[in-house]
């Protein structure tokens, strides 16, 4: 595919469109993506951090942009705990432990909890489809990543070797039926960054996160991944939601869906 570069000085363009395809052709953009997703699928543990924003389109057209970061730790295969700060100062997480879905709150004091045995591929796909949980990124964390990306890319290509941010990466793009997506991939393999545009909804609002901190050797132990709510916290009860329902969210709550298409098995 042909990609539209950013403008050039016109004595310079005909060399450097020249090195700039040479490149690209050398890059196996499929491969790349699904070797990224390899790896981060057959690892056995893994935390990172991910700082991540979204846009909220609101009925005026405008975009705002939320934004939060997450501190993820995964061990294959029935544990992961998520500690998430968003930008309004608000502070809360999750944890799995293979038999319960605890979802707390440190601003408010509260914890609800769900039993459910299974992995963390089981968890996620009951969190995303029947608790209405938002899980950014969601598909990235089940052991289906590779073949989920290879069924649901459209159209993918090497867009440059991007050289600006903190390590080397490649820049490449791809479509999905309702999602484009860019990733940039280090030379490891991991992603460094993701943009995820919606294009079929209004305003078509953008999703985008920065990796730091990959590390596949987390000290991880039981106590990490349970839960004990403090003594002045509440228990409250976790309600599924309505199929259909409709109604008026507050404007946070209006985001675009991170990841709600059903995480097939």
């Amino acid at each position: 595919m042909k990609v539209r570069m950013r403008s050039l000085l016109p004595g310079l363009a005909a060399v450097v469109f020249c090195l700039w395809a040479g490149t690209s052709f050398a890059v196996d953009a499929m491969l790349e993506v699904t070797s990224m997703a390899q790896k981060i699928a057959g690892a056995r543990a893994f935390s990172v951090t991910m700082h991540m924003g979204y846009d909220v389109v609101q009925k005026s057209g405008q975009k705002l942009e939320f934004q939060e970061i997450r501190k993820i730790v995964l061990s294959r295969p029935n544990y992961i705990r998520v500690d998430a700060k968003q930008s309004d100062g608000d502070e809360g997480g999750l944890v799995f432990d293979g038999k319960t879905i605890t979802q707390f709150s440190k601003t408010y004091k509260v914890y609800g909890q769900v039993p459910l045995e299974g992995t963390v591929d089981d968890m996620i796909r009951f969190a995303v489809a029947e608790l209405d949980v938002r899980i950014p990124l969601a598909r990235m964390l089940v052991v289906t990543f590779p073949q989920e990306i290879k069924r649901l890319t459209t159209e993918v290509f090497f867009v440059e070797k991007d050289v600006l941010g903190p390590v080397p990466t490649d820049h490449i793009a791809g479509r999905t039926k309702d999602v484009d997506y860019q990733v940039w991939i280090d030379q490891d393999m991991l992603p460094r960054r993701i943009v995820l545009t919606y294009k079929n909804l209004p305003g078509q609002p953008q999703f985008w996160a920065n990796f730091t901190d990959w590390n596949f050797s987390p000290k991880v132990s039981p106590a990490l991944f349970t839960f004990a709510p403090p003594k002045d916290w509440e228990k409250i009860p976790v309600l599924m939601p309505a199929k259909g329902a409709t109604g008026k969210k507050p404007v946070k709550d209006s985001r675009p869906s991170i990841d709600k298409t059903p995480v097939k098995k």
